[in-house]
């Protein structure tokens, strides 16, 4: 639609608990089915759909494949505000490490899609940000609430 002017560096962001793909890039092969271990469970897939498009699109792209520990992807929760999934945060703790390995250039322009509320995953959101606040329904104790634990609003 005119946005861009050439095709972007793909970058494919996977768990260490199950990356198919990112193997497959890593190894320059195709890819194989895996093991599904990883607390990001809404992209723990072991044989993913359309595998061979992924792998076409990252390759034709001269993208990268950076896996991610699960505590990676817990430091991500943190550094995001504590409201994404353990799976929407992936691809930010992706480009954390990319960025930190030298694997993008620092004046580089990146767009990451982050998706996910943590309400699929209640326990590994609290594993990650600890207990939830428990506030009244009335604004005024949200904001003292808030204001106690240094978080401002306005």
């Amino acid at each position: 639609i005119g946005f861009i002017d050439k095709l972007p560096r793909l970058i494919s962001a996977q768990s260490y608990g199950c990356y198919p793909i990112n193997r497959a890039i890593q190894e320059n092969k195709d890819w194989e089915p895996m093991e599904e271990n990883t607390i990001a469970d809404s992209i723990s897939v072991g044989v993913p759909r359309n595998a061979d498009k992924a792998l076409t699109a990252i390759r034709e792209s001269n993208g990268i494949a950076v896996c991610v520990t699960d505590e990676e992807i817990l430091a991500a929760q943190r550094l995001l505000g504590r409201t994404c999934g353990a799976a929407g945060v992936t691809g930010a703790a992706a480009l954390k490490k990319a960025c930190e390995e030298g694997l993008i250039e620092k004046d580089a322009t990146v767009v990451s899609v982050v998706t996910g509320n943590g309400l699929k995953d209640v326990a590994n959101a609290i594993k990650s940000a600890g207990e939830p606040l428990h506030i009244e329904p009335d604004l005024d104790l949200m904001v003292k609430g808030f204001a106690e634990r240094g978080v401002t609003v306005e």
